[in-house]
């Protein structure tokens, strides 16, 4: 039987790419463009609009389905495409296209032009898959200095697409705790250094002042720029840049917290795989983090360092073996990578 095509449009190479990239050709030939643009080099989109053309040309014709991972500058020619051919055309939501936060500059409906280009895709594409129901409409509490509301539904009141929502899923046997874990020890794992945003976004910023209060703790971070990034960093905080999955999965096996302090997520990825490895969840109260975490760990209800050292010396003194695997547990039940097989394959089918 020959397989049908699809084509698959997303920016940047990543784990969470790769696996739907698999799921999707279990069933399809499926031809991928990376639309490649790096912080700094905007200038760069209009090549890349020149090559989406010539890919599309070569491609579009004969393909059924167009998938993008994510909305923005690269999702909106293959959502025209697929229109104007009768094809179906697919935006998997993520995070950055669903949000503003004008305080740190972050989110696809602040930005002048992206914003556009956001909204025409999502509001012409046949669907959307949203990670997480809060990424399509939620309330928003954790900070006072943006939108009360965020989402597609809030950013475009007027969007008439359909939308499923399925969560990412993750892999228990590669992601499962090796060795013993460190008392007081806490890792959290960021990306993206370059942008001047991610310091706050992620919450580095509170996690580096509030380990002034616990000298006795480890605090690790992973995925700095290089290990000199914060200079004036207290001396029980340790710096590392981006780290192979297998050192990973070690580091997460030694740690008895993990950190996502983030402003905004989609779903995180490093929440989740650290917590299969046992790590206690410290999260902030936003988007799907609380859901992901529920009574397997602790959340900061408010971005403030006060509060922050209150969530921490409670951990400190909760007991983190039973703790973290119910944490392994709640991924396991909830969040398995057959899961978010079964259900986009079947979105899939029926586009």
């Amino acid at each position: 039987m020959k397989k049908r095509k699809a084509l698959y449009f997303f920016v940047g190479q990543s784990t969470f790419v790769k696996k739907d990239i698999d799921i999707i050709s279990e069933k399809s030939e499926v031809h991928t463009l990376n639309f490649e643009v790096d912080a700094g080099q905007k200038w760069k989109v209009l090549l890349q609009f020149v090559r989406q053309i010539f890919f599309l040309l070569r491609y579009g014709f004969t393909s059924t389905l167009f998938v993008s991972q994510f909305a923005g500058y690269h999702s909106l020619l293959p959502v025209l495409f697929a229109k104007i051919t009768g094809k179906k055309s697919l935006i998997i939501a993520g995070g950055m296209e669903c949000v503003a936060f004008p305080s740190i500059g972050y989110g696809n409906f602040q930005k002048k032009y992206l914003k556009n280009f956001t909204r025409w895709s999502l509001m012409n594409a046949s669907h959307i898959s949203p990670k997480h129901e809060t990424l399509w409409h939620s309330r928003y509490t954790y900070t006072n200095d943006d939108f009360s509301e965020q989402g597609i539904q809030f950013f475009i009141p007027s969007i008439r697409t359909p939308h499923t929502v399925i969560y990412n899923g993750y892999d228990s046997i590669k992601f499962q705790k090796k060795g013993d874990k460190k008392a007081s020890t806490f890792i959290t794992v960021t990306g993206a250094m370059e942008y001047p945003f991610q310091t706050a976004l992620k919450g580095i910023d509170l996690l580096l002042e509030v380990a002034k209060d616990f000298p006795k703790a480890t605090f690790l971070i992973i995925g700095a720029l290089s290990e000199s990034q914060f200079p004036d960093r207290p001396s029980n905080v340790i710096v590392k840049p981006k780290v192979p999955n297998e050192k990973l999965i070690e580091l997460y096996s030694e740690s008895q917290f993990y950190f996502q302090l983030s402003m905004a997520e989609g779903f995180p990825n490093a929440l989740c795989e650290a917590m299969l490895c046992e790590c206690v969840p410290i999260g902030s109260d936003v988007f799907s983090i609380s859901d992901i975490i529920d009574n397997t760990g602790f959340l900061l209800r408010k971005r403030n360092k006060n509060m922050l050292a209150e969530v921490v010396q409670k951990a400190l003194t909760c007991d983190a073996a039973a703790l973290g695997k119910s944490a392994r547990e709640r991924i396991l039940k909830n969040y398995p990578l057959s899961r978010r097989n079964a259900e986009l394959s079947s979105l899939i089918d029926k586009l």
